[in-house]
């Protein structure tokens, strides 16, 4: 670990104190404005580039390593990523153009772990000419839910990494009809959503890997009413006679205090999985941001269950590892019932453009616990670095405790244009 703290920490440390002269020009610019950067225009674009480095060290005692590794792998691993991304946007009196491209290149100390590879995370076409009703179609995240780290309700589209909540996601391909008719009853506002989603060898095959054709329909109902947001969600299989289906609500209670929840049912092959959140969001008097989730999925493992299948990957059996990896890659966790924490604190005493957090990822079943140090620094306009620090812990067999990486130390350093 000291090697990698003189390596990487040290030459960071430095970087974040080249810029006195520009932090101080930020400031002399802090009351001018261009006019005519608030007014509409037909065509805006923003791109990013990122750098990252990543130290990870690898637990061999874990029962995915002799899976994953030979025994003559190094125990720790760094990773050296470039990433591009580009958003655009066409805006007509009739319709709206929007489309994200990302792309990256790795190099790894690990011989499997190179790679370069590009995607389209977002490119659809919007028909404004009903304004404020519209359709859309092309390749869209909906967005669905209120979660923070866990997003029961996501039925239609790739769910969130509990580890990293902010990252980017890639959309899905559909048709989507919006119908706001605003007012109705005792609600303030209210819209209606229709979405399409078709599974074929070129649209969204990647979406459920045990379907290679079908067509999946969805329907979301918005309403508002005073300060509560509340979605019913109803989504339809290629596959089953039943509707799954869910709600979501988020309701500030006061001006610093926000509660929210969501519930899905969902129908598969046959038996019926329940999916809980509920969580809150609060803002203390001295700037501490507390965000606090509680998560369950009636289809995770108990604990039992899971450590039968750990201790059986551990004796060596195919069938065992092959489903501990399925879970793995389908994004689902390993049991039942988890916690989510994060506390962040927008420049303590003082620390101009600092806001430095800690978040963690406790599995309730098995007591393991997945924790995250960050600290962000955003010392002039469109420049942005970030360090964090992730960390493990748990006894055998538990989910984070036979976690193939244990620790990790990332230093990222991103430029906006």
């Amino acid at each position: 670990m000291s090697t990698v703290l003189k390596r990487f920490i040290l030459p960071v440390i430095v970087i974040l104190w080249v810029f006195p002269g520009s932090v101080s020009a930020q400031n002399d610019d802090l009351y001018t404005f261009d006019a005519g950067d608030f007014s509409k225009k037909t065509w805006e674009w923003q791109g990013e580039l990122k750098t990252t480095i990543t130290s990870r060290s690898l637990n061999s005692d874990s029962v995915l390593y002799p899976i994953k590794f030979t025994s003559d792998e190094p125990d720790q691993a760094i990773d050296l990523n470039f990433q591009l991304s580009f958003e655009s946007r066409w805006d007509w009196d009739w319709s709206r153009l929007f489309v994200s491209v990302e792309g990256n290149i790795q190099r790894s100390d690990l011989d499997d772990a190179d790679d370069e590879s590009s995607m389209l995370r977002e490119g659809y076409w919007q028909f404004s000419g009903l304004d404020p009703h519209s359709i859309e179609i092309g390749k869209r995240l909906l967005r669905w839910g209120k979660g923070y780290a866990f997003n029961p309700v996501a039925f239609l589209e790739r769910s969130k990494n509990p580890e990293d909540p902010e990252a980017s996601r890639e959309g899905l391909w559909v048709f989507q009809g919006v119908w706001i008719p605003g007012e109705v009853l005792f609600f303030d506002n209210s819209s209606l959503s229709l979405v399409y989603l078709p599974i074929r060898d070129d649209f969204n095959d990647d979406y459920a890997a045990s379907v290679i054709e079908g067509d999946e329909w969805g329907l979301k109902l918005y309403v508002l009413a005073g300060t509560t947001d509340m979605d019913l969600y109803l989504v339809k299989r290629h596959d089953s006679t039943e509707m799954d289906w869910g709600f979501d609500f988020a309701s500030n209670i006061t001006s610093n205090f926000e509660a929210h929840g969501e519930y899905a049912r969902i129908i598969s092959e046959g038996s019926e999985e329940q999916k809980i959140l509920v969580g809150t969001r609060y803002l203390t008097e001295n700037d501490i941001t507390w965000i606090l989730e509680g998560y369950h999925d009636s289809s995770g493992l108990t604990k039992e269950d899971s450590q039968a299948l750990l201790e059986s990957v551990r004796a060596g059996s195919i069938t065992a590892a092959g489903k501990l990896m399925s879970i793995s890659r389908q994004g689902k966790m390993l049991n039942r019932n988890y916690a989510y924490i994060k506390a962040s604190i927008k420049e303590p005493f003082n620390w101009l453009y600092v806001t430095p957090s800690t978040a963690w990822l406790i599995n309730m079943d098995d007591s393991s616990i997945n924790t995250t140090i960050q600290l962000t620094y955003t010392p002039v306009n469109n420049w942005d670095y970030q360090t964090s620090w992730q960390h493990m812990a748990g006894g055998s067999v538990t989910q984070f405790g036979e976690n193939i990486v244990q620790d990790r130390i990332v230093m990222e350093m991103a430029y906006s244009f």
